[in-house]
């Protein structure tokens, strides 16, 4: 009888430890870069397929309209997230270069991933303004066996905003 207690009590604590994870972790504010192009919408808009694209990733959602009034152009492109890194070993560093990973004692981290999303608008000055955000996320295998999303440093979205305005001959 006292076995099958002890069994049951540490089945019960075992079952219960994802409620007592620690998450040491306050998001930081989100990175918003704001750039304009002297390029047509939908040379901007083509372009920044292909970079997400040339990314390895996909585009989850695309949505783009045009008003006949005032006959411009706006929409929104994101990518689908997109794997940065796999593996216990390496994950969480790898993050880390990145963002701030949310701290979960015993955590053992097992993917890395980002997930870039472009704004684009037609100004009234005829130039075309892009914001960039981005969300970096990975999953957490062994406490809470779930998704974590946190804020970027900013490394990866100039990076990306770099090679935007490369592409479109600059701002």
């Amino acid at each position: 009888m006292n076995r099958l207690l002890q069994s049951v009590i540490m089945l019960m604590a075992f079952c219960s430890i994802s409620a007592f994870a620690q998450f040491d972790y306050t998001p930081d504010t989100t990175m918003i870069l704001r750039e304009k192009f002297n390029k047509p919408f939908p040379t901007v808009w083509k372009t920044i397929k292909r970079l997400i694209t040339e990314e390895n990733c996909a585009i989850e959602s695309e949505k783009q309209n045009f008003d006949e009034k005032t006959e411009t152009y706006k929409g929104n492109l994101r990518s689908e997230t997109c794997l940065l890194v796999s593996g216990e070993d390496s994950t969480r560093e790898v993050m880390m270069k990145y963002g701030k990973v949310p701290m979960i004692r015993g955590g053992v981290w097992v993917s890395g991933r980002i997930q870039y999303n472009f704004s684009i608008k037609d100004m009234p000055d005829k130039t075309v303004q892009v914001v960039l955000t981005v969300e970096l996320s990975g999953r957490e295998d062994y406490i809470t066996h779930q998704v974590h999303f946190w804020s970027s440093n900013g490394m990866l979205d100039v990076r990306m905003m770099d090679k935007l305005k490369k592409a479109l001959g600059g701002s």
